[in-house]
């Protein structure tokens, strides 16, 4: 499982999450395993870390996953809807 972290201005320790994207002015941090999410205001995100492989982009987000995003990090193989997603995306054609 791959390390994607976040540490916010209330917090010491960075926290663990299998999945963080980035809206306007919320970032979104999920937790596969306990089926959490957990909302933070942009102002408040002191560092997002993760594996630049995990890195997508605001088309390879599906709207279905959280409400999308501009970018983020996301460990497809925690998401099934999303590996599908990037699939489709994959085999588009342009």
């Amino acid at each position: 499982m791959a390390e994607i972290t976040v540490t916010t201005v209330d917090e010491y320790e960075p926290q663990r999450y299998d999945a963080v994207t980035f809206r306007e002015r919320v970032v979104v941090c999920v937790r596969s395993d306990a089926e959490t999410v957990r909302l933070v205001p942009l102002d408040k995100v002191n560092s997002v870390d993760g594996p630049p492989e995990l890195f997508l982009s605001d088309t390879e987000i599906p709207e279905s996953f959280y409400g999308g995003g501009e970018y983020g990090f996301v460990d497809a193989d925690e998401f099934p809807a999303v590996e599908q997603h990037l699939e489709e995306v994959g085999r588009e054609e342009y």
